[in-house]
């Protein structure tokens, strides 16, 4: 890995993830990870020059945010965290996890398949009313064919919604009805995109279709859009739950070469500290 020329002070990792064995994983799930540590964690930022970054909740540790949050604790002030929680929260839980850093709730549909409008709305209306406390976001995780089914339930959201990788929308089907709902969304102001995991999209060597989709995103609302690694990169997986599958190993990708994208796609040195740390900074309070 090497530090890029272009990355500015304050750069910001939007999506990462914290895995330890020795916490508790769910199961039935969709894989098993290796160990992914705060001080890996710290090693990666060093070498990629990356100052602050956001952990979100793995689907693998379900509701159980232990693992992540402290992970967040060793790393300090310079993290942020995403979890994902239950209809059961107190607010005295909802507190403590803001004081510890947390600035928004996960809805994962994807990682098991549970690509369900129906399941979608229950959980967006548990994670919405969770947000409103302490004016958090809902993170949303799902396929282009659930965000078209939701536009008007996204629409009507009182809570700021970030998706996840391009929102998984196709790369080269464009101007679909989730691409419009997205779109929508960011020219409201209440939406927001990371440019992020783009080896999930539909034709990931499509480079140049990916370029222009960034930029058609970047375009409806420059100060909405977020980019991540999604480091340590999640193992190749059917989006199946079993019961407690073997561990696999991590997809070998440079993080550099994702944070590089940004580069590639972004001419100006200005809209690059808007994504890498202006952007970033307005979202999750650092």
């Amino acid at each position: 890995m090497t530090r890029l020329a272009f990355v500015p002070p304050g750069c910001t990792d939007c999506h990462t993830h914290i895995a330890l064995s020795r916490y508790p994983m769910t199961s039935p799930r969709a894989y098993t990870p290796a160990d992914a540590s705060a001080q890996d964690m710290r090693a990666m930022m060093d070498r990629t020059g990356i100052d602050r970054i956001v952990v979100v909740q793995m689907s693998v540790f379900g509701t159980d945010n232990s693992c992540m949050m402290d992970g967040v604790a060793e790393l300090g002030s310079c993290a942020r965290a995403v979890v994902q929680l239950d209809g059961d929260t107190s607010a005295a839980e909802l507190d403590e996890l803001h004081r510890r850093g947390a600035r928004g709730i996960r809805v994962n549909l994807n990682t098991t398949g549970l690509n369900s409008p129906d399941q979608a709305r229950e959980r967006l209306s548990i994670a919405e009313r969770l947000c409103a406390r302490n004016g958090w976001h809902l993170q949303l995780f799902t396929s282009a064919d659930v965000i078209a089914a939701l536009a008007e339930d996204l629409r009507n959201l009182t809570v700021p919604i970030v998706f996840d990788h391009f929102g998984l929308l196709p790369v080269l089907a464009r101007d679909g009805a989730a691409e419009h709902a997205i779109c929508d969304l960011l020219g409201r102001g209440t939406g927001w995109v990371k440019v992020s995991g783009t080896y999930r999209l539909d034709h990931p060597a499509e480079t140049v279709a990916i370029a222009a989709l960034a930029r058609d995103l970047h375009a409806e609302n420059p100060a909405n859009v977020v980019w991540g690694s999604d480091w340590p990169h999640a193992p190749h997986h059917a989006n199946v739950a079993q019961e407690n599958p073997a561990p696999q190993p991590y997809r070998d990708i440079d993080p550099s070469d994702m944070l590089a994208t940004i580069g590639a796609w972004f001419d100006a040195p200005a809209v690059r500290q808007a994504i890498l740390v202006d952007n970033p900074a307005r979202l999750y309070g650092f």
